[in-house]
């Protein structure tokens, strides 16, 4: 498993109101209840005194963290702020940190967000939606709202694209985003924060313009990012690297015949990702040539484009298109 520590979803401006809120039943709250029982025993404090002094809450709060407020039948949410001071202030390993993780199912985004599931596992569809957002997704900043509070969108004229990242965000997060269309272009959008929050906190994509500087998360690059709480098999690494750079292309690349010559092609800004992308495919045996001067990178030959249809380059019509291409 390559499991997320999802006490990085928190900002440190949130404010009470934006707060991130962990779910996880009353075995969460058991969790929190030891915990803090520990720390209590530790520095001989009472609940009120480590409402007051340490987490500078009502003991109200406290009180339902743990459990003991009968309102909450089927357990009360946690911020994540507080889990993470916690975790801290005992000194827990990763052991404790997993334990937690394993423990949160459902997540508010909010104090009066809507409940979205949990993602804690690294896996493919993140990495894909990574891809998709890095192409052709948008962040755009909502002020007067939390810290980071955005409206994410993401299109494409391919309707199968766009299809395949509701599914994504469907399975992953339990939301249903509507199709929209606008002339030729098919799109879906959403001010829920639960996808802005993992895009910035989680994968490290800016909010704004990001055609200079998009990169491949380093979470997917880096196997000691501190994000991470179980090391990932390289290989593991390698396929959701793969899951990304595929869907960068997907959405933002072509295929084209030119003197009778199947080729692909992607034209990006950013010359960090030109390269990783470049190195990623070149590690699955197919070779893109980088043309920094046009900003943009392209298989030469019949050879390596087949290698990409192989790898299940572009969906829909693109890949009708490009499956025609190689068979003429």
């Amino acid at each position: 498993m390559s499991l997320i520590n999802l006490m990085c979803l928190h900002h440190p401006k949130d404010s009470e109101k934006s707060a991130i809120r962990a779910l996880g039943g009353t075995e969460l709250n058991a969790i929190v209840d030891k915990l803090l029982a520990e720390y209590s025993a530790q520095h001989n404090l009472t609940t009120k005194e480590i409402a007051t002094k340490v987490f500078q809450v009502n003991p109200n709060s406290i009180a339902s963290w743990r459990g003991r407020n009968n309102r909450y039948k089927d357990g009360h949410p946690v911020p994540l702020w507080a889990l993470e001071k916690l975790l801290t202030l005992l000194q827990k390993d990763h052991s404790e940190r997993i334990e937690v993780v394993k423990n949160i199912f459902q997540i508010e985004c909010g104090r009066v967000s809507r409940r979205v599931n949990a993602v804690t596992t690294l896996d493919s569809r993140l990495a894909k939606l990574c891809g998709a957002h890095a192409a052709d997704g948008s962040l755009y900043r909502q002020p007067g709202r939390g810290p980071i509070t955005s409206l994410w969108e993401v299109g494409d004229q391919e309707k199968s694209n766009i299809e395949a990242v509701q599914e994504w965000v469907s399975a992953l997060f339990g939301i249903e985003l509507p199709l929209h269309k606008k002339g030729a272009m098919y799109f879906i959008r959403t001010d829920l924060q639960v996808i802005p929050r993992y895009l910035i906190r989680v994968f490290d994509f800016p909010t704004g313009e990001k055609s200079q500087t998009v990169m491949e998360p380093p979470i997917l690059s880096n196997p000691m990012d501190s994000r991470l709480l179980e090391p990932m098999d390289e290989d593991r690494r390698w396929s959701l690297r793969l899951d990304f750079a595929r869907e960068v292309v997907n959405f933002d690349g072509h295929s084209t015949v030119t003197g009778g010559i199947v080729s692909v092609g992607l034209g990006s800004e950013s010359a960090k990702m030109r390269g990783e992308l470049s190195k990623i495919f070149e590690h699955f045996g197919v070779k893109f040539r980088n043309y920094d001067l046009h900003r943009k990178m392209l298989t030469t030959s019949e050879k390596e484009s087949r290698k990409l249809y192989q790898l299940g380059l572009f969906r829909g019509h693109r890949r009708d298109k490009f499956r025609i291409s190689l068979c003429q």
